[in-house]
């Protein structure tokens, strides 16, 4: 398990980094717990911020979390769960990043909106504006989370930051293609009623946001990949158009209009210079298209369940 003395080292190297490219002068306190205090903590942080987010999952899984509350905001530390190996500052930073893109959104949304109401479980209206908000708040968080460690990257380590140099073999690759059909899986796998708003979030902040994704999908693009032929025992230059890097083509047919459609919606977006400002009217669609997939999903169910039984 990683010491705290370490962990509060790398705070305030990534409160320094984040301000340097997200423009917010004032980031909320953070606590650590450790195994035996942790929920002992966040109970606390729970009240004193007055959140609603008062039923952690069982088990409490999180490596961190952001809690907001109409008094204040924090950041709990699970201290048992941080990846304990080589580079894990780095590893910290990006998961930390995460958490302040939290923060960021909620304390930076258009003046009056609250977007965050619809964060509540026991909303019962609206049902599409509650699904888009769950899907943003964490495609958003990651996606800042993306920003950051990119902006970082490359200005700040512009000595070593070389992603030209890539020769783009099946194992540069291969480890990118697994972590975006991961998220796939992920969205889909849970009951027939719900998909994973979260995973489905972080796919897409993966092709739009992270850097290494992104210069994966411009390779395919160019039909700079290198593939592995069996026959010739070595890796070649892919055939133009062989390969579809984004992954939504993997996933089941009837998913895959609204996944273009929903990757267009976050484009849009992000093509903006205030990128993580959106409205009501930007999270029902978003959480219409959420609630057309969760159709079509019930409806494949619901097909394959008759064929089982014929």
């Amino acid at each position: 398990m990683i010491k705290q003395k370490y962990i509060k080292r790398w705070i305030p190297i990534a409160d320094i980094i984040f301000k340097k490219y997200m423009p917010i002068d004032y980031l909320p306190p953070v606590q650590i717990g450790s195994p035996k205090t942790i929920m002992k903590i966040r109970t606390e942080l729970v009240e004193m911020t007055q959140s609603l987010q008062v039923n952690p999952s069982e088990p409490y899984d999180s490596i961190m979390e952001m809690i907001h509350g109409d008094k204040g905001d924090a950041i709990l530390i699970q201290q048992e769960l941080l990846p304990e190996c080589y580079g894990a500052d780095n590893i910290f930073c990006h998961y930390y990043w995460h958490e302040l893109g939290h923060y960021f959104a909620i304390r930076n949304e258009y003046p009056g909106s609250d977007l965050h109401r619809f964060n509540n479980p026991g909303l019962t209206d609206d049902r599409a504006k509650q699904e888009g908000y769950w899907f943003w708040s964490e495609f958003i968080a990651e996606a800042i989370a993306d920003h950051v460690d990119e902006l970082h990257c490359r200005i700040d380590n512009a000595d070593i930051y070389r992603p030209e140099t890539l020769t783009w073999e099946p194992e540069q690759w291969g480890c990118l293609v697994d972590r975006l059909l991961h998220y796939l899986d992920l969205a889909f796998e849970w009951s027939i009623t719900s998909i994973d708003e979260a995973a489905l979030a972080m796919f897409f902040a993966t092709i739009l946001m992270d850097d290494a994704t992104r210069h994966y999908i411009r390779a395919a693009e160019n039909a700079e990949l290198k593939v592995y032929d069996q026959q010739l025992h070595k890796p070649v230059k892919m055939k133009p158009g062989s390969i579809e890097p984004t992954c939504i083509s993997d996933a089941r047919e009837p998913y895959q209009d609204m996944l273009w459609k929903i990757k267009e919606l976050l484009e849009e977006q992000l093509r903006k210079k205030e990128f993580w400002k959106i409205d009501e009217d930007f999270l029902e669609e978003i959480g219409q298209c959420l609630l057309s997939l969760l159709a079509e999903k019930v409806l494949l169910e619901e097909a394959e369940d008759e064929e089982w039984w014929l």
